[in-house]
């Protein structure tokens, strides 16, 4: 069925219309990115919904595919649309959007939200802000989406797909540049600007909004670094609060305070020692001291700024090998620090994140200190996972207690407070080294908790602070571990929070009436429903494979980015090969479902500890041909489509349902999203090879 605005196919693919194909993919794409991070950056709440602004990226870019060519009202409103939404995540902190709290205590957030507000009242502005956000976001993405479909209608099928396909990557690439240099939303805009100046060259009032733009996103904001994975902002205290000069500075991330830099120096302490917040933070990073007195290697991962670096250093350890995830954390570490310990010759630093750097160590350690690793961000957009959730499985604990050397210790510390947080790490370092571990509440930073775990015959030290360890194994009797297949160390309890459902309830309800609205699903072409399938078990694909990844290579921004990339490219390599020959796709959709139900019984993680070039094989046949496959399914599908835009569009449309889907990870842990991508590739299969009245 012909869709509103859509014209007759004409497959005229001249260079300008590829050209033009291709900028508007790439336009799709590389803003979908700048959303995701700069929303959940500016307002807080999508920092823990991110996969939400995605999927809905995806539906605007789906129905503006549907619909075709945007009308001229619609397409002379992009301007001011893009000027809104992004003024408005901007501004975000001066308009009280940052804190917005979600109206729920199942799921912890990092940061400084307020709950006073009566639960009415706090439940109906979430609801406004984020479904006012997602409503601009769709419409953005639905017009960018129309420039897609327009210009694919001029070109056959798997040629006009393999443009599009060319333009995401491009996308990605570009974006993952602009991270990399640690450049600021201004320089995002400039580049998506630029982009989008052929579709409106002609319109002055569309020229003067869009510079308009850059001025109030460029408008100075001292202090503030975009890194590749937060906003970082570095402050000195207030003069009230009497501090010695160039003695301590603030670091906040994303608009929460994140960790300080201090002078914890023996000289400074003798002449401050009673001095707050300094005598706090002397005694917590003294701590794993008392049980490994001048050890000769330490490892410390979460290093940060340098704090539990210059604590080794002021206990004589002999050497130190200091992991951060964060480079702009790391150079202002070496900038600011007062007592410059990433100076020293004894400190080697790795930019790398802390379960890569366990499946890499061959050296044994005397002392490992986990530093306070809490993150404020998610692993990827297509995930609900966070960053920092498989530092603190069993399994992680396991692998660092390899490291160990003989009568080694293990100090791990988290801002966590006597909650079901606390008792989940008693429970995984009990389960990791087969007893539990001392932990003391040194109330550091209001939260702090520390857990020790030495050799059993150990003589303990003489510990001011107090010790929770039996009120802790206690409590962990009525909580679950979390697990490389389970991660989740903030969730309380297996499930998804009611607040996530019924957002997302709401949010595929919506689409589900427009979509029917705009396209009627009461008879649809059996190769569309196919498509509809297809793109929701590849976006579930997608997720898995981004999580499985982070295992074997890490949860850095590069390792994600170059996992995106590359399904891009397997999709083009398939629809490449799709283009010279046609395939039944039947053989493909067994080899698919095959190579998914491996995986299941055979996690991908077993093969983390293994060395690069084996772990390089495994990752692509287990988690590379599922990619290729519906890659070359897809494309084989799709050569023979009538209307590619309206093909394409549902294709999103399915990644919509893909990526609520996503959240079950939090009930049934990483294994389901396999089990439920088999089902729905079942389906399609079953769709495409069925006869029904309701499939023409």
């Amino acid at each position: 069925m012909k869709s509103v605005f859509q014209k007759k196919l004409i497959f005229s693919p001249s260079k300008k219309n590829s050209l033009m194909l291709l900028c508007a993919s790439f336009l799709a794409l590389y803003f979908e990115l700048i959303v995701i991070r700069y929303l959940s950056s500016e307002i807080r709440l999508f920092a823990y919904l991110k996969n939400l602004p995605l999927i809905a990226s995806f539906f605007g870019i789906g129905l503006g595919m549907i619909l075709g060519k945007p009308p001229k009202m619609l397409k002379r409103l992009f301007p001011f649309i893009m000027f809104t939404l992004f003024v408005i995540i901007a501004k975000a902190s001066n308009l009280g959007l940052t804190h917005v709290p979600l109206p729920t205590r199942d799921y912890l957030f990092m940061g400084t939200f307020d709950y006073s507000l009566s639960a009415p009242y706090a439940l109906m502005r979430f609801l406004i802000i984020v479904f006012g956000m997602l409503a601009l976001i769709i419409a953005f993405f639905t017009i960018l989406g129309g420039f897609i479909g327009t210009y694919l209608e001029r070109h056959k099928p798997l040629y006009g797909y393999s443009i599009n396909l060319l333009g995401s990557v491009a996308g990605v690439v570009a974006f993952t540049m602009l991270s990399f240099a640690s450049t600021p939303p201004l320089v995002w805009m400039v580049v998506g600007i630029i982009a989008v100046l052929p579709f409106y060259n002609k319109n002055i009032i569309s020229v003067v909004m869009l510079i308009l733009l850059l001025f109030f996103i460029g408008m100075p904001n001292n202090n503030i670094i975009w890194s590749p994975y937060y906003r970082i902002s570095l402050n000195t205290p207030n003069e009230s609060a009497h501090v010695p000069p160039s003695s301590l500075y603030l670091i906040s991330i994303n608009h929460d305070y994140h960790q300080k830099m201090m002078n914890l120096s023996r000289e400074f302490m003798s002449q401050n020692k009673n001095l707050e917040p300094f005598a706090s933070a002397y005694e917590t990073y003294e701590l794993p001291y008392l049980f490994k007195k001048q050890p000769q290697e330490v490892l410390i991962v979460g290093a940060g700024s340098g704090n539990d670096v210059a604590a080794a250093l002021r206990n004589n350890a002999g050497h130190i090998d200091a992991v951060e995830i964060d480079p702009v954390i790391i150079r202002l570490g070496r900038l600011y620090h007062p007592e410059k310990p990433y100076d020293s010759p004894k400190v080697t630093i790795y930019n790398n994140d802390a379960r890569a750097f366990f499946h890499t160590a061959k050296k044994k350690y005397d002392l490992i200190i986990f530093g306070y690793l809490d993150a404020h961000t998610l692993l990827s957009s297509f995930s609900s996972i966070r960053l920092d959730d498989y530092i603190y499985t069993t399994e992680s604990f396991k692998e660092a207690k390899t490291l160990l050397a003989k009568d080694g210790v293990l100090v791990a510390a988290f801002a966590s407070e006597k909650s079901f947080i606390s008792n989940r790490l008693f429970l995984n370092l009990t389960s990791a080294f087969d007893k539990p571990p001392n932990a003391y509440f040194t109330q550091y930073d209001g939260s702090g908790v520390v857990f020790v775990e030495n050799s059993k015959d150990a003589a303990l030290p003489n510990i001011t602070y107090t010790d929770i360890s039996a009120e802790l194994e206690k409590n962990s009797q009525n909580i679950s571990a979390s697990t490389d297949r389970w991660p989740f160390l903030y969730l309380k309890k297996r499930g998804i929070p009611l607040v996530i459902l019924y957002v997302f309830s709401f949010f595929i309800l919506i689409s589900y009436f427009i979509i029917n609205k705009l396209h009627p699903l009461k008879i649809i072409s059996r190769q569309n429903a196919c498509m509809l399938f297809l793109g929701a078990g590849f976006l579930l694909l997608e997720t898995k494979s981004v999580t499985e990844i982070s295992l074997l290579f890490g949860s850095t921004w590069v390792v994600n980015s170059i996992v995106i990339a590359s399904f891009l490219i397997m999709a083009f390599g398939a629809n490449a090969i799709s283009m010279k020959k046609t395939i039944s796709p039947y053989g493909i959709f067994c080899a698919l479902i095959a190579v998914l139900a491996i995986n299941i019984f055979i996690p991908i993680s077993l093969f983390a500890s293994l060395s690069g070039a084996i772990k390089i094989i495994v990752s692509f046949f287990l988690v590379g041909l599922p990619v290729f496959f519906s890659g070359f399914i897809f494309s084989q599908i799709f050569r023979n489509s009538k209307n590619p835009s309206q093909s394409l569009g549902l294709n999103l449309f399915g990644a919509v349902l893909g990526g609520a889907l996503e959240n079950t990870i939090m009930l049934g842990g990483t294994s389901i999203l396999g089990l439920l991508a088999i089902i729905i590739y079942v389906t399609s299969f079953i769709i495409w090879r069925a006869k029904s009245p309701y499939l023409s």
